[in-house]
């Protein structure tokens, strides 16, 4: 067995490559930065550590003039501080260096290890575009992703033994943002009750925690949020705003009542594929269904969001027993959401409400993949393959003693 400090450099020896390149596209992967002389453009960790230095000095950072808002609850504000007593070159390559051992982890707990963890990890920050500009933007999808993989996906431990029952990540990333809620809601309904509830607990008490040491904003983001303000009643026409009311927004021309129910069904739709996959034994699947589905049903999910599809394709390339239905169209999904040419697009300006119908095609053809693939797998369930997965399953069940 390696000593401690012999596991530790061949860690970091792994993580090297994946660092390195997660370096270069945090400088250059958003417009103004640049890697060379160190000048990257991380808009969102920028408003992260002012909301940060705006908590230490007792000051309001829901009501701030600035380009970009700050748009979460009040507890992940408690979460910025700390990044906002470093210098800001400093924030960056701890931020940077934390969604690549996030990274790591996560393709770690989906079988990947050794060289070929170091492989893939330095392959997708290159290659997937919503790893890729999440580093740019200095985003959070990379963490909200793990947070769900780590808490719920079946594979290879980090760690020897479960330190918090299952639940409390997805909890706790639910109260940074509201859109891993549908993991628990998964959960629980897959019947994992335990689980579902250990999130909604977690949740409850990191909001808590946000209403005790700041009131006033908690006050004023829930408020705000009840009344139907979330904050993102702009931009939700834009070409990478990838959500079903996305879609409506550009064909309709309007965010009408229509998208949020079209959207509320999506997300109904995808929970009921979710569990019928775990019902059948594709627990990672199922997870994957889940937490697409959490985007798709969003009122606004960019198109860098979409970190989902990186274990969504991991899972269909390893898995030799889905019916090739579900994995050809699934992989189709995965390349054309890592690959996202609908960036190449016109936009801004309300461009997307003129396009001609196959550029409307195009920027939403991901959209129209994600549920077609929520559908196949209702359907699939219900066809001899998934009537046999699941026999195998109680089969399964029953042997096990009690």
């Amino acid at each position: 067995m390696k000593s401690l400090p012999a596991r530790i450099g061949y860690v970091l020896l792994l993580a090297l490559a994946p660092m390195l390149v997660a370096l270069w596209a945090g400088a250059t992967t958003i417009p103004g930065g640049v890697f060379y002389p160190w000048a990257p453009a991380m808009i969102d960790l920028d408003v992260y550590r002012r909301t940060g230095e705006l908590v230490l000095h007792g000051q309001d950072f829901y009501n701030v003039e600035a380009w970009l808002p700050w748009i979460y609850p009040a507890f992940p504000a408690l979460l910025a501080v700390p990044f906002a007593l470093m210098t800001q070159t400093a924030a960056q390559v701890v931020w940077l260096g934390l969604c690549v051992a996030c990274l790591l982890a996560m393709l770690y707990r989906l079988g990947l290890s050794g060289w070929r963890l170091s492989v893939a990890a330095t392959a997708i920050i290159l290659l997937v575009e919503p790893v890729r500009e999440t580093l740019g933007f200095g985003q959070l999808a990379i963490f909200l992703v793990t947070a769900a993989v780590l808490d719920s996906m079946p594979g290879p431990a980090v760690f020897r033994r479960r330190l918090l029952p299952e639940g409390w990540l997805t909890g706790l990333v639910t109260a940074v943002k509201l859109t891993p809620a549908m993991i628990a809601v998964y959960n629980f309904f897959a019947g994992k009750r335990k689980a579902g509830i250990v999130s909604f607990v977690t949740f409850v008490a990191c909001t808590m925690i946000g209403f005790v040491v700041l009131w006033g904003p908690s006050l004023t983001y829930w408020g705000r949020l009840l009344s139907g303000d979330s904050g993102l009643n702009t931009g939700i026409v834009f070409k990478t705003n990838q959500s079903v009311l996305g879609v409506w927004t550009r064909v309709m021309g309007e965010a009408a009542r229509g998208g949020l129910i079209l959207a509320a069904l999506v997300a109904v739709l995808g929970v009921v594929a979710a569990v019928l996959m775990h019902r059948a034994g594709e627990v990672p699947l199922a997870l994957c269904l889940a937490g697409l589905t959490s985007l798709l049903a969003s009122p606004i999910s960019w198109s860098h969001h979409y970190v989902w599809i990186v274990p969504f394709g991991i899972e269909l390339l390893r898995n030799r027993r889905l019916p090739v239905y579900l994995t050809v169209p699934g992989l189709l999904y995965a390349i054309w959401t890592a690959a996202a040419p609908f960036k190449l697009l016109p936009g801004g300006d309300n461009v997307e409400l003129s396009y001609p119908l196959p550029l409307m095609m195009i920027d939403n053809l991901g959209v129209f993949l994600g549920v077609g693939i929520l559908a196949a797998c209702v359907v699939a369930a219900f066809t001899p393959w998934g009537r046999d997965r699941v026999r195998a399953q109680r089969q399964l069940r029953d042997a096990i003693p009690a």
